[in-house]
């Protein structure tokens, strides 16, 4: 049962993050710097053979051997930036790969092994003669300290998914967009000996200081002992959309990052969500809809302290009734408001921002990006809190642009296009935009 409600690809995921939480076990004492992981990494390697997954991270201490094998952990380690707050992670992922592995653990104070086998997990037909016990080896100690995990026994489904290149390739993404701001402080993983990319999200800002420009909208502040910030902006320029079809295509497109992320002590929990759970379609932001292709934006909770971060015990999900995830998300939905209403302002006439988007760099958000720490302002009522408020260029209101839009049946439109072009292959839109013309010139009598 402990393997039925997480994916095959969240499980390594959380192995990877034990090993994360190792580092930052190491590092605890360290003063906080942009590169606090530097030195650290966790390598995999997946056949449709084998599964293993090492580190350097320090190990598992012997204070924390009971708690690492239990299966749910009495209390949890605080004083970490970790999400590890559930102590069935590692269990989980071993019971969901394969029947045989080692967990061998090096760290200051020694070395251990633990083994799991068939027999351990298979149920005995007389529960009477169930043994729950894992006999805990030492082992010599090692120059490097850090844990290593070898499933040597992989189920059926688990080795044939491991065999197959396209979800290799998606783990590495996943692994590049999930742990890529713990990438950024210098932490390192590496699949089948290739280090991955972090995969950041970047967002297009102006250097303009006084005049309307693009620039994102930015929020931060404390609360109870947990750092909120919140980041919504651009990340590429508009683009104009020709019909329907184009528009539902767009959505699924490889590299397309509209939507809100929300990070939990570097670790992404939701990405690129487009739905209520980030405020669309809620508070005056509208659903979201291909037009808003453009915005982009991320909520990040920082603390110590697991507990206090909104998210289930899967690690991959929110507890969106928390009252903190309830804050920053209001603050999220006033971000989204002020750049819908920007491409609602521009609609139709999408080509003429592009001079204001070229003036702009690409810049990461979460390390670039500090408007609301150096030069936003108080927010009334909300002790401690900082933000910059966008002002984004809207059009000069004299003629405006609207748009015109109809269906007609496609034989129709290809009987027309050969009319105007002698050719009937020209796409619709380039079909009524000369249809339009050619009225507009009879009707001002040119």
């Amino acid at each position: 049962m402990l393997t039925r409600d997480i994916e095959l690809s969240d499980a390594i995921l959380d192995l990877v993050d034990n090993c994360v939480d190792g580092a930052a076990r190491q590092t605890k004492k360290k003063k906080k710097s942009d590169r606090q992981y530097e030195g650290f990494e966790a390598n995999l390697r997946l056949s449709s053979a084998a599964f293993e997954i090492w580190d350097n991270c320090g190990g598992i201490p012997n204070e924390r051997i009971e708690d690492a094998f239990l299966l749910g952990r009495p209390k949890i380690e605080t004083g970490l930036s970790t999400i590890g707050m559930y102590g069935i992670g590692m269990k989980r992922a071993i019971f969901k790969l394969g029947t045989e592995a080692t967990v061998e653990s090096v760290s200051d104070d020694g070395g251990f092994a633990v083994s799991y086998d068939e027999k351990w997990l298979k149920p005995a037909d007389d529960p009477t003669e169930e043994n729950w016990d894992l006999e805990v080896k030492k082992i010599p100690s090692k120059k490097v300290k850090g844990v290593a995990i070898k499933v040597t026994k992989l189920k059926k489904e688990i080795a044939h998914q491991f065999g197959n290149e396209g979800f290799v390739n998606r783990l590495k993404q996943a692994i590049s967009e999930n742990f890529g701001y713990l990438m950024q402080k210098g932490f390192v993983v590496k699949v089948n000996g290739e280090k991955l990319r972090a995969k950041t999200l970047s967002l297009l800002v102006s250097s303009s200081s006084s005049k309307p420009a693009i620039k994102p909208y930015d929020y931060v502040v404390e609360k109870d002992g947990v750092r909120i910030r919140v980041t919504v902006g651009f990340y590429k320029p508009l683009k104009k959309n020709e019909d329907d079809a184009e528009e539902d295509r767009d959505i699924v497109v490889e590299g397309n990052q509209a939507g809100i992320s929300v990070i939990c002590n570097d670790r992404l929990v939701l990405i690129n969500d487009r739905t209520m759970k980030t405020g669309w379609g809620d508070g005056g932001v509208p659903q979201y809809h291909p037009q808003f292709r453009s915005i982009s934006g991320f909520i990040i909770f920082t603390t110590d302290d697991p507990y206090k971060l909104p998210i289930s015990t899967t690690k991959r999900d929110l507890d969106v009734g928390a009252d903190l995830y309830l804050h920053a998300r209001q603050y999220c939905m006033e971000g989204l408001r002020e750049f819908v209403a920007f491409t609602n302002k521009w609609k139709g006439m999408e080509e003429e921002t592009n001079k204001y988007f070229e003036e702009t760099k690409r810049k990461d958000a979460r390390t670039e990006v500090r408007l609301a720490e150096d030069h936003g302002f108080a927010v009334r009522g909300n002790a401690g809190a900082k933000k910059y408020a966008t002002n984004l260029p809207m059009p000069e209101v004299k003629d405006p642009m609207r748009r015109i839009s109809f269906a007609k049946k496609d034989a129709a439109i290809r009987q027309v296009s050969k009319y105007l072009f002698n050719d009937s292959d020209e796409s619709p839109a380039t079909v009524g935009q000369e249809c339009f013309d050619r009225i507009l010139k009879k009707a001002l009598g040119k």
